[in-house]
């Protein structure tokens, strides 16, 4: 009789669409502004649409193990060498890495992508270009190989400026160049451009106040306590 679901009472719903909103919304969706692109893209069987929905379910498996790979990889080298050089006090070329610290990697992977990953979902979904089992099985094989191959190497790469260029690429091969959103390119093309020198700036900044900070020597009465006068 209208009795009130607890887990609403209780605001569980409103806690969980503010912390992973991702879960509550069609991150695929097909928008209005979007309906001349999709419609200039080709439309193929919708029986051959279903026979691909198994296939990129391996792709996407695939995928995951190459973005682990090396995205993360790319997170947490540099982490490790931080913590080998404050265990050991030696600056080594080489370093092992514990397993807590890729267990933080894969964490902190996941929670980005709980909070904030249904934005590139958006995007990469239907924003881009049309997508489709079969378009999404393309994508998926070309980016893997090339993360794959790029971590074999051992070059470090970024599994989104892969993907996106797969997206693209699928985009152009339905022989109509309206079938990509060129606009959207641009935006995330600049701000591959953006994000190197405003990292850069961010990081040498923070590195800037931490060295440029007051430093406990035993001249200046850190360790006894005293304050040095100035003559």
């Amino acid at each position: 009789y209208g009795m009130p679901v607890m887990g609403s009472a209780f605001g569980v719903e409103d806690f969980g669409r503010a912390i992973a909103p991702g879960f509550y919304r069609d991150v695929g969706a097909k928008r209005e502004e979007d309906a001349h692109l999709h419609t200039s893209a080709f439309q193929a069987d919708s029986m051959v649409e279903e026979m691909f929905k198994f296939l990129q379910l391996s792709s996407c498996c695939f995928f995951s193990l190459s973005h682990g790979a090396n995205d993360v990889a790319n997170a947490v080298g540099p982490f490790a060498s931080v913590w080998g050089i404050y265990e050991t006090g030696k600056v080594e070329t080489k370093a092992s890495v514990p397993i807590w610290i890729l267990v933080y990697g894969g964490v902190a992977l996941d929670i980005g992508l709980i909070t904030m990953g249904h934005h590139i979902m958006e995007a990469l979904g239907n924003r881009l270009t049309l997508t489709s089992p079969s378009r999404g099985f393309c994508v998926e094989l070309g980016a893997m190989f090339t993360v794959m191959v790029a971590s074999k190497l051992g070059i470090p790469v970024s599994t989104t400026h892969c993907i996106s260029g797969a997206t693209v690429a699928v985009g152009m091969c339905n022989g109509n160049m309206d079938a990509v959103n060129w606009k959207l390119f641009a935006v995330m093309f600049g701000g591959w451009i953006i994000t190197c020198p405003a990292a850069a700036f961010v990081t040498g900044m923070l590195f800037w106040g931490v060295v440029a900070s007051p430093k406990p020597l035993p001249s200046n009465g850190f360790f006894t306590g005293s304050v040095p006068t100035v003559n």
